[in-house]
């Protein structure tokens, strides 16, 4: 990859359903299709949820044990790729940093919890953090937040994406990278989120509209039907 070219994260997040075998042949496809990066949501049911939400049992079932999470790993780390993590609480942080990942994302649910960013801003990692449902206000206090608490200058990347699966074309507004340039330029990189349903045609297009407007990260959620058509 060339220092011009934006990074391609494949965010692999929950499609494995459950099935660690299922993750693992994601994270592989996503490598055969040249993915810089592959992103797993890693997390305990009890960080996401309160017992009594009407998700938590199905939250449950599709979260993995630390012991199954090394596992994975392991098998991921056979390949030159990078592994990032959406991270949701202190309990899923510490075993990412004691398995030494290489990157993590805010979701937008925790742009609050200052707690966990001032703990996951020590780390020195690159950062993302997901826009979806917040308000500018919110961000820049997020991102304020890191700075204060990281050791040197850190490494931010503000993802743009609509909090929606799948994102219809004229929910898309790309036009918002500009707005986060404008307001945050000197502080973070701007990213793309894409939700663009795997079989649309636009899956491709606003990825690559987006670099007209100076991303350094495209995150890509796909889904297995075409991972296995990009392997061909």
């Amino acid at each position: 990859m060339k220092n011009d070219e934006p990074i391609i994260i494949a965010e692999i997040a929950n499609a494995h359903q459950g099935s660690p075998e299922k993750a693992i042949e994601l994270a592989v496809s996503s490598i055969k299709s040249n993915a810089d990066v592959v992103k797993f949501q890693i997390y305990t049911a009890d960080e996401l949820l309160v017992k009594q939400h009407a998700r938590y049992s199905h939250f449950k079932s599709q979260s993995f044990t630390f012991n199954i999470w090394e596992q994975i790993l392991k098998e991921i780390r056979k390949y030159d790729v990078k592994i990032y993590a959406d991270i949701f609480g202190h309990e899923s942080l510490n075993f990412c940093r004691q398995n030494q990942l290489d990157g993590f994302k805010i979701h937008s649910s925790d742009i609050r919890n200052y707690s966990l960013i001032s703990f996951l801003s020590s780390f020195n990692k690159p950062i993302l953090i997901g826009s979806g449902g917040s308000k500018i206000e919110e961000l820049d206090e997020a991102i304020n937040c890191i700075y204060s608490n990281s050791n040197g200058s850190p490494d931010i990347t503000l993802l743009h994406g609509y909090q929606a699966y799948p994102t219809n074309i004229e929910d898309t507004s790309l036009e918002r990278l500009q707005k986060f340039k404008c307001i945050f330029g000197k502080k973070v990189k701007v990213g793309i989120s894409d939700h663009i349903s795997g079989d649309d045609f636009f899956s491709y297009v606003i990825p690559i509209m987006s670099l007209a407007y100076g991303t350094s990260i495209i995150e890509k959620h796909e889904y297995e039907k075409r991972l296995e058509d990009l392997e061909r």
